[in-house]
């Protein structure tokens, strides 16, 4: 009975201790330890604060009351202050800066604009005045709350708080307040803003910003690469090239720009036109082995293109302009695997090519016939002995490669050598279970 008495009474106090928490009580709890933390800069009792006025506003009453959002203003405003302290002294590794709770600036900045809204325009006068005050003093450390988040590559999280930053700009002005934002630096929020939305493909928060920087003037090639990128998702690529040319013409040296042209012709199919950007692109970059690579695949495709439409003699001009390219590539780094398997399967595609021909040819038993056959045979193997040293090469170069493991079982097949066309079945199938070949085959070979 006595235990039943003590369970009661223990369940009681439990229940009681949980009805006394009420959000009046947080709200009281968080104002004392807050002012505690004023008096004596003591973190504990601002984490405290912190946390108390996080319950309190799960209260509908204290949610709506001005004066206790003014003060969870002043809080998560000295919240995002000790971010702030504490990363810019924090020299070993910022992005482990704890903080009190995420995002306390756009918390406080929130906040403030809830109070001043919530207030009555003549018995809230001293809350407005104060918000207009404090939220002023808070848009440093807004901005700094974006900045940080892009460091840390936490893009959502920088998207929210230089939207933030613009509204409480915004908010300022609005209500006759003093915005420490000048022109250029609200548009630099709204670029921020809008680079943080383009990097998590949020296009329709990124498309009004970077149209009102546009129509601004904002002078930042970035500017009209996101533009590019905005209205390539949309599919409207009239008014993506629109933006492209207007930023080449503005930024002619600015690679980025060009790199996003070079891409934008490979998307239309404008490889005539490509390949004086790609050239532009290997001046300004000489050392990037991918530009010569693309290059050398554009002429490729014109190659291609040639042999379909019977032009021979620019067949043959442009495969040997790919070649070279090619060629001018390995220049730059001998062992550039992509070159390296892009020179083979190119000669390897041509004795491909003319080896179809070897089988129409091969229906001819005449004796002129069969004389045609043998010299075209002879080229087709020259062809592809040409072709199996840069395989070999680009396997040892990387002996995961799918396509060079490929090329290199089919070729070994070919001549009849199962025994090697089998190994390299063997290192496909490992790759394509996700495992690696740990040594490349013509390198354990000595060669």
């Amino acid at each position: 009975m006595r235990k039943l008495i003590l369970s009661m009474l223990v369940l009681f106090l439990t229940a009681g201790a949980l009805v006394a928490q009420t959000g009046e009580d947080a709200f009281k709890a968080a104002k004392k330890a807050f002012d505690s933390y004023s008096l004596a800069s003591d973190a504990a009792k601002l984490q405290e604060a912190v946390d108390m006025i996080g319950t309190a506003l799960e209260d509908a009453g204290v949610k709506s009351d001005p004066k206790a959002l003014l003060e969870a203003g002043e809080i998560y405003a000295a919240a995002a202050n000790n971010y702030v302290i504490s990363r810019s002294t924090n020299t070993t590794d910022p992005a482990a800066t704890k903080k009190l709770v995420e995002s306390p600036a756009v918390k406080a900045a929130k906040a403030f604009m809830t109070a001043y809204d919530t207030a009555d325009p003549k018995k809230g006068k001293s809350v407005r005045k104060a918000v207009l005050k404090d939220l002023a003093g808070l848009q440093g450390n807004i901005s700094n709350e974006g900045i940080y988040a892009i460091q840390d590559k936490d893009f959502a999280q920088s998207m929210v708080a230089f939207q933030t930053s613009v509204m409480a700009h915004e908010f300022l002005t609005k209500n006759g307040g003093d915005s420490t934002l000048d022109a250029d630096k609200l548009n630099d929020e709204k670029y921020y803003a809008g680079l943080s939305a383009l990097l998590l493909k949020n296009y329709d928060v990124a498309e009004p910003l970077f149209l009102q920087l546009y129509e601004n003037g904002y002078k930042d090639a970035s500017l009209y690469d996101g533009l590019y990128k905005i209205f390539e998702a949309k599919g409207d690529m009239k008014t993506a090239g629109k933006y492209l040319s207007e930023g080449r013409a503005a930024f002619p040296e600015e690679t980025q720009l060009l790199f996003t042209e070079i891409n934008y012709y490979l998307a239309e199919g404008r490889l005539d036109e490509l390949t004086g950007k790609l050239q532009e692109a290997i001046t300004k970059e000489p050392d990037n082995t991918s530009l010569y690579a693309t290059l050398g695949q554009v002429y490729e495709q014109l190659y291609n293109s040639a042999k379909e439409e019977g032009n021979e003699e620019k067949a043959s001009e442009y495969f040997e302009l790919a070649k070279a390219k090619y060629e001018e590539g390995l220049t730059k780094d001998a062992n550039a695997s992509r070159l390296i398997y892009s020179l083979g399967a190119m000669i390897y595609n041509r004795g491909a090519a003319m080896s179809q021909q070897l089988v129409e040819l091969g229906n001819d038993f005449s004796k002129e016939g069969q004389k045609k056959y043998e010299a075209l045979k002879a080229e087709v193997d020259a062809e592809f002995e040409k072709a199996l040293p840069y395989f070999q090469k680009a396997e040892m170069t990387n002996p995961n490669d799918l396509n060079t493991l490929i090329a290199l079982k089919e070729m070994y097949a070919r001549t009849d050598e199962y025994e090697i066309s089998n190994e390299f079945k063997a290192r496909i199938e490992k790759v394509q279970a996700g495992e690696s070949n740990a040594t490349s085959y013509f390198k354990s070979k000595g060669m």
